[in-house]
């Protein structure tokens, strides 16, 4: 009698890092990755060329070397690439009925959620490590030595791209259309939460340690020797009256903590809400 074969399923751990090849594979022929990293070389490219066409040296100081070249868009830049690989990557799923393919499958929702997030991990890594680096590199060049600070920052701006994911993530677990978690996540990191920043914090002089895109601002603050510090300002309104506005000044160490945080949280949440969800339709 001939030997019955059995198949022993791929671990968890297996499974994770075949779902992340794929979703990778997956943005390379949407050609968003590719599109991404030619944004990134162009804009370094004309940070680094056009200053000293016109006339503008580049600084001594290594620190403020990568400064003047990455503070500029990193936000902006860390905004796109959620918006791009985080916002509608659970979404995508129930709206194009992808899921319906995916789910059936002998894989746990867990280990989907978990592959694809390791994916946009990688590609944050990726994309701030090229904005960084290309800088700290040229600056060594230029400079004769590379900044603390700018690898401190560069940290930074590794856990916050992180945890914008993770908050992208949450989003894209509970919204029903792709469209519609795009446009949330991009509109609550670039506008929405910001606003409620200066409202919250400026205006009404409460400090937004609860918000993500205030303890961000700790990737550019690092540069500044020595760190700053929160300061209140009184101007004289007519009609005897001032007007008193704080300068809130995020902390390295609270914002470290928030940032992983909302990492943490985020993605406990969305594992469950995926989890719970079922395909309607």
């Amino acid at each position: 009698m001939a030997a019955t074969s059995t198949r022993t399923l791929p671990s968890d751990i297996q499974q994770i890092i075949t779902v992340t090849r794929y979703d990778i594979f997956k943005h390379l022929r949407s050609r968003r990755l590719i599109g991404l990293l030619i944004i990134e070389v162009v804009l370094i490219a004309l940070l680094l060329i056009v200053p000293p066409a016109v006339g503008n040296p580049y600084p001594k100081d290594p620190a403020m070397f990568v400064s003047n070249i990455t503070s500029t868009f990193i936000s902006i830049l860390i905004v796109i690439a959620v918006t791009m690989f985080a916002a509608d990557a659970i979404s995508t799923e129930y709206q194009n009925r992808t899921g319906y393919l995916l789910f059936p499958n002998p894989v746990k929702k867990e280990v989907i959620y978990l592959g694809k997030f390791l994916s946009t991990f990688l590609i944050a890594v990726l994309a701030v490590t090229i904005w960084y680096w290309i800088p700290i590199l040229v600056g060594l060049a230029v400079t004769g030595s590379i900044s603390v600070l700018a690898v401190e920052s560069y940290g930074l701006a590794l856990l916050y791209a992180i945890a914008a994911s993770s908050l992208g993530y949450l989003i894209s677990s509970v919204m029903k259309g792709s469209i519609g978690a795009i446009v949330l996540t991009f509109f609550l990191l670039l506008m929405i939460l910001p606003v409620s920043d200066a409202m919250v914090g400026n205006i009404g002089g409460i400090e937004p340690s609860y918000s993500l895109t205030y303890q961000a601002g700790t990737v550019e603050y690092i540069f500044q020797t020595p760190y700053p510090h929160t300061e209140t300002s009184v101007t004289p309104i007519p009609g005897d009256g001032n007007l008193t506005l704080y300068n809130f000044i995020p902390q390295v160490g609270t914002a470290i903590g928030v940032m992983m945080g909302y990492v943490i949280v985020a993605n406990l949440m969305a594992i469950v809400i995926f989890k719970r969800r079922e395909m309607v339709g």
